[in-house]
């Protein structure tokens, strides 16, 4: 018995805007769970989303959903559901009314739409306001309605498009606890973010964009572990960095140290987890009060930079 197809296939897709390139000779296929779908603004993220979503049609190459052509079957949009980054709602509808709406479109009864939408609704978060109008939503309450309209017909692929964006730290805990729920369901979802810290926080699966181009595909972890080799930097902001800085230097992983500012203490090392290992204890010999540590390297910035590194 043969396989079935994954959920999402790119088969060497190419998708140009006159001059401009959206993606360049993309080949990837994702099927179940969670896979965060990472890039700065402007890497072809939403391209992507797009093109699997029927908006545009690539350039070359080809795209399936779960095996089909879309452009010749549009059959597979019926086990979608989409987020778009830009969607507006109907300020004037309640929650459930939105919902409902978008259920019966579905082809659901009154009933079966109303039940279905309700349920989907509590999925979310929302069932105590589902009777408010949308145009009293927050931005995260928003995105969950987003969320939600996208899951009444219980889809298998779920995309979201930077579902996060603009949410503050409550409702952006309540989203991820949302995605990460629909991967332990074996469903297929797709979420786009900018910030290294929110996909980390959903999957460990993921793909990198940069310039319309593939630059990585795989688990952040193993990604992350090829990137030791590359010096990296541990902020502290201490009573006194000097004296902290003495019980570092003797340390092995650690190869040099700086002072950026007053107060500050750099720890260069070439093994972060190594590092991070021997802190706790000499930060207790020390007995100074810490007021924070960080890893100024550890963003999307830093990641894509030594990814391109390594592969020039």
């Amino acid at each position: 018995m043969g396989q079935n197809p994954p959920a999402v296939l790119f088969d060497q897709v190419s998708k140009w805007y006159g001059q401009v390139i959206g993606i360049n000779d993309v080949s990837l296929a994702i099927d179940g769970g969670v896979t965060g779908i990472l890039g700065p603004n402007g890497a072809g993220k939403s391209t992507l989303f797009k093109l699997m979503m029927g908006r545009i049609k690539p350039s070359l190459g080809s795209v399936r959903l779960f095996g089909q052509d879309p452009w010749t079957n549009t059959s597979p949009f019926r086990r979608i559901g989409y987020v778009s980054e830009s969607e507006k709602l109907y300020e004037w509808m309640t929650a459930l009314d939105f919902v409902t709406t978008l259920a019966r479109l579905h082809g659901m009864t009154r009933a079966e739409a109303s039940d279905r939408s309700a349920h989907v609704l509590d999925f979310v978060g929302l069932s105590d306001v589902m009777h408010k109008e949308l145009g009293k939503f927050s931005k995260g309450m928003r995105q969950r309605v987003k969320i939600a309209h996208a899951l009444v017909h219980d889809p298998d692929l779920i995309v979201l498009d930077e579902p996060l964006h603009g949410c503050d730290p409550i409702a952006r805990t309540s989203i991820m606890s949302v995605i990460r729920e629909l991967g332990n369901q074996g469903k297929t979802v797709l979420v786009s973010s900018h910030i290294l810290e929110e996909i980390e926080r959903v999957t460990e699966q993921i793909v990198i964009l940069h310039n319309g181009k593939l630059l990585a595909i795989g688990n952040l972890f193993a990604i992350r572990s090829l990137l030791d080799k590359h010096p990296h930097r541990i902020l502290i902001k201490c009573e006194d960095p000097r004296e902290l800085a003495g019980l570092f230097v003797p340390q092995g992983p650690v190869f040099g140290v700086n002072f950026p500012r007053e107060g500050e203490l750099e720890i260069q090392t070439n093994d972060l987890s190594a590092a991070h290992n021997i802190l706790p204890s000499i930060v207790l010999e020390s007995n100074q009060k810490i007021t924070s540590i960080e890893n100024p390297d550890d963003n999307l910035d830093s990641l894509l930079g030594y990814l391109i590194q390594g592969a020039s």
